[in-house]
């Protein structure tokens, strides 16, 4: 099932384009929405909530127009960047107020505004100002918000910007359990390990265009213009350099400190002919081989190199 899906979808502001000609779609379970500050994520996030029109395209939420489509907000979770919104009041009656914003009755959003804040660990400070939040705390409660009307689509931007670890395990545990539940959630972030700790899922955006959109090893294998690059660890870097510079998939190496960092276009090939090589090689020891860039960061650095 397609949750969230954009055709040629752009938007611009006088002569910034912002988002330009994005085309993808994303179902249940988690996606990392990866890409630097002004890459257009947080206006597809915009887009996607109705508070932002098409200046070109089509974007579709749970199958309908997001623009001027209040009931839709019920079904939608967002958790935008910066600070939590209702700085002046209490932190409950912040979160029953965003949840009548949701289309809640009074008494649905009274029960669910206790049980979302209980979830995400502010019961105890429900009547504190939000103004006197800490970040973190902040953080989780604008998950609070989020929660209120159990979305099925629900949307993170830069979510665990400034919280502890204990708060960042608290919330990447909640994340988890919204897609658990069936919920397409996307991760918008700058911040490549909180990708990795959550999905493989990924969509890369630089410069307001969609850059690659799929699993991580499947756009690593697209990328064929840069070579692939293996770590093989040894106690005898030079030895061990000596033996893999006669294999015909090894393009480049390199000895370093307690390891040889090998270049090929044939990784597969290149597993196969190191490990039948050294099982003949008994004076050369190794601990291990792996691929150093087959990974979010690596693979992000790529696409973006290429622009």
């Amino acid at each position: 099932m397609t949750i969230l899906e954009t055709k040629g979808l752009s938007k611009w502001y006088g002569n910034v384009i912002a988002v330009n000609d994005v085309s993808l779609d994303i179902g249940p379970g988690i996606t990392g929405l990866l890409g630097p500050n002004g890459s257009g994520k947080s206006t597809l996030f915009r887009l996607a909530t109705g508070l932002a029109r098409p200046s070109a395209g089509e974007i579709r939420v749970l199958g309908e127009d997001p623009w001027d489509n209040t009931h839709l907000l019920k079904r939608i979770g967002y958790v935008p960047d910066g600070d939590a919104p209702l700085q002046d009041e209490s932190g409950l009656r912040a979160t029953i107020l965003m949840s009548r914003l949701s289309g809640l009755a009074t008494m649905d959003a009274e029960r669910e505004a206790e049980q979302a804040m209980r979830r995400v660990g502010l019961w105890d400070a429900r009547d504190k100002k939000v103004r006197a939040y800490s970040r973190g705390m902040q953080q989780r409660l604008k998950f609070g918000f989020a929660l209120v009307t159990k979305p099925e689509l629900v949307l993170l931007d830069e979510p665990l910007t400034g919280t502890d670890p204990i708060t960042r395990k608290h919330l990447i545990d909640i994340i988890r359990e919204m897609a658990a539940s069936g919920a397409g959630v996307v991760l918008s972030t700058h911040v490549l390990p909180d990708v990795e700790a959550l999905t493989q899922r990924i969509a890369l955006m630089a410069h307001g265009r969609l850059l690659a959109h799929g699993e991580v090893a499947e756009i690593r294998d697209l990328l064929e213009r840069h070579p692939r690059t293996v770590r093989v660890g040894t106690s005898q870097p030079r030895e061990m350099g000596a033996l893999l510079w006669g294999l015909p998939s090894v393009l480049s190496l390199e000895a370093t400190d307690g390891a040889v960092i090998v270049k090929t276009r044939q990784p597969q090939v290149f597993f196969q002919e190191a490990q039948e090589m050294l099982s003949g090689a008994p004076d050369v020891p190794f601990t291990s081989i792996a691929s150093l860039d087959e990974n979010v960061e690596a693979i992000f650095r790529y696409l973006v190199s290429d622009q």
